[in-house]
């Protein structure tokens, strides 16, 4: 050990040491921080053990850095950095000062001066010559024309001949192992790394731990290139099904069956979820939507008042047969005021829809029944959709719908729910002036048939014969006469939640000035302009699965229903009641495209 420096041991009596430090310039720690550069170098150099001069220099250079690195990051560091640092910082000086001592040395000598100036030209033209001139050939020997006789080994045995082949073989191997007394490593160290001087900072707080080794052997992990993982994703297509009567019409004026707004994912709010259709569903990672049908009802769109000849050929009659629907138009225009798509036109109408439809196929459930059936409309052979690339939409949260002709304007601006403003039984009906008559009035009997008027007139092709009408916020109320328990059974019975078939249209000129006693006069179908004031619902009747035909009174007699139709003849006029017409309603089909993390991709085998 040299003189002058002092040994860790030394320094510990004159000046207070941490336990980082006194670890770290521990001869235990030197020597193994010392004996991996040691091995390092040995085969680098391809010795069995360093020269004095390569040992002394990796020894004095690696007590150098040893009280660098501990001077710079201090006792707060762990010795496994303390180690790993030393380590790295020595063989980076050794490798240099190594590489400059196997550099070939530049020679100062001058050599000798050639004479080829000097020389002639024929010699050195001749000179030349032979240089260039190829070798002369080797002689060739005498040709041996007889045929080869076998060797042994053909005629060796296979099994023979692989055996002897093996035990040949393991005897070479046998031969190459030589098995030598490994080298001792090299123990000797000339000196140890002193600590230096210490500062006034009193070092920090360190873990009574003892510590690990350094991890000075190379890992697996240090060669292996580790890849990222490949995200990738897969498209789920939905189906969203739209139907304009799943929302709350007897609230909602604003909204028809051709101008509409679907909500997604109201959540816990019932106002949005009744107020107008709505989608339980939250589409998330829109990466395209695509428009793939309209069905609408083959209604009359509007009525066109004629004039023709009666049956009769003397008299003009007016006559409002004539079928105005949708197939009127060579197309339609379906727009979402949020979204437009992938067309183009020759005016701002086009451009702003989200797609055009035409007609696709017709489907009727009585050929007889006027205007009773449904027409289906698509792109054809276009592409309606919106894509959203290369950034998904994050989320829909509503859709404004409107169903326009070709000329932009909505298909009608007429509200499909019709306001109830009383509701009578055949009872309190009469014929008005034959032959303009009521067949519900009093056939088969007066109990039969209920009459609902309405508050405005409306078109004959918006209810119509064969139709199912919902019925909501109607109440009959009470009196002395119409008990709660007969209430809520007329009200339930009204108010039901499958509907009503309706079996005809009547008009009237009004109803009677009041307590004036009814009947009320009205005549069947449709007046001369092709509108209707009441319309015409079956009672209740009892179940005809039994066989039997008679009525099924409210109350549980026909006393009791009279109650009910005094009731209705001299109660006020409905304020909050309203008919859907379920039949008129229109339907929607779009294609919704997201895109979602695919996981299978991530799930790898372990033998990978």
């Amino acid at each position: 050990m040299s003189q002058g420096k002092p040994t860790p041991v030394s320094y510990q009596t004159r000046q207070p040491q941490s336990d980082t430090q006194r670890v770290f310039f521990s001869s235990t720690n030197y020597a193994r921080v010392l004996q991996p550069l040691r091995e390092q170098y040995e085969k680098r150099l391809n010795r069995v053990e360093l020269p004095d001069d390569v040992d002394k220099r990796l020894q004095k250079t690696l007590q150098h850095y040893m009280g660098e690195v501990f001077r710079i990051n201090g006792p707060s560091a762990s010795i496994n950095m303390l180690n790993q640092e030393s380590f790295r910082e020595t063989s980076m000086n050794t490798d240099a000062w190594l590489a400059r001592q196997t550099s070939a040395p530049v020679t100062q000598t001058r050599g000798p001066v050639s004479d080829s100036i000097f020389e002639s030209v024929g010699n050195r033209f001749e000179r030349e010559q032979q240089s260039r001139a190829p070798p002369p050939a080797a002689p060739g020997g005498s040709v041996n024309f007889a045929f080869p006789q076998e060797s042994e080994e053909e005629n060796e045995d296979p099994l023979e001949k692989y055996e002897r082949i093996r035990k040949l073989r393991d005897a070479e191997t046998k031969a190459a192992v030589v098995t030598t007394t490994p080298n001792k490593p090299r123990n000797d160290i000339l000196s140890e790394p002193s600590a230096p001087t210490p500062t006034t900072v009193l070092p920090a707080l360190q873990n009574n731990n003892p510590p690990a080794p350094p991890l000075l052997a190379p890992r697996p992990q240090d060669y292996v290139i580790k890849q990222e993982d490949v995200v990738k994703y897969r498209e789920i297509e939905s189906n969203l099904y739209i139907y304009s009567g799943d929302r709350d019409w007897l609230n909602n004026r604003a909204e028809n069956r051709y101008n509409f707004t679907v909500a997604f994912n109201p959540a816990n709010n019932s106002n949005t979820a009744t107020f107008s259709p709505s989608v339980k569903e939250r589409f998330k990672n829109i990466v395209r939507m695509e428009l793939v049908k309209v069905i609408f009802s083959a209604e009359s769109l509007g009525v066109t008042v004629r004039q023709v000849p009666a049956p009769s050929g003397t008299t003009v009659v007016s006559d409002t047969g004539r079928i105005l629907n949708v197939l009127n138009y060579p197309y339609l225009m379906v727009r979402l005021n949020e979204w437009t798509g992938n067309g183009y036109g020759t005016n701002a109408n086009i451009d702003n829809t989200f797609g055009l439809i035409q007609y696709d196929q017709t489907w009727k459930s009585d050929p007889k029944a006027d205007n009773v059936g449904y027409i289906s409309m698509t792109p054809r052979y276009l592409k309606a959709q919106r894509v959203y690339a290369p950034t998904p939409l994050a989320t829909l949260q509503k859709l404004s719908i409107t169903l326009e002709s070709p000329d932009g304007n909505p298909l009608t601006s007429l509200l499909d729910t019709v306001e109830i403003s009383r509701i009578y039984l055949a009872a309190s009906t009469a014929v008005a002036t034959a032959p303009a008559t009521s067949v519900y009035s009093s056939n088969p009997n007066t109990e039969s048939y209920i009459f609902i008027a309405t508050k405005a007139f409306f078109s004959r092709f918006s209810v119509a014969e064969g139709d199912t009408i919902q019925i909501r916020g109607y109440d009959v109320g009470i009196d002395t006469n119409v008990t709660p328990s007969l209430q809520n059974e007329f009200n339930s019975f009204i108010n039901r939640g499958e509907g009503h078939v309706v079996v005809g249209t009547a008009w009237g000129a009004g109803e009677v000035a009041l307590p004036a006693t009814p009947p009320v006069f009205l005549t069947d179908g449709s007046n001369s302009v092709g509108y209707c004031n009441y319309i015409v619902i079956r009672s209740r009747f009892a179940d005809p699965t039994t066989g039997s035909t008679a009525r099924n009174y409210f109350g549980g007699g026909g006393s009791q229903e009279l109650l009910i139709k005094t009731r209705l003849e001299g109660a006020t006029q409905s304020t909050n009641a309203a008919a859907l017409n379920r039949n008129r309603q229109s339907h929607l089909t779009i294609r919704v495209i997201t895109r979602e993390m695919d996981y299978g991709s991530n799930v790898r085998p372990d033998n990978t």
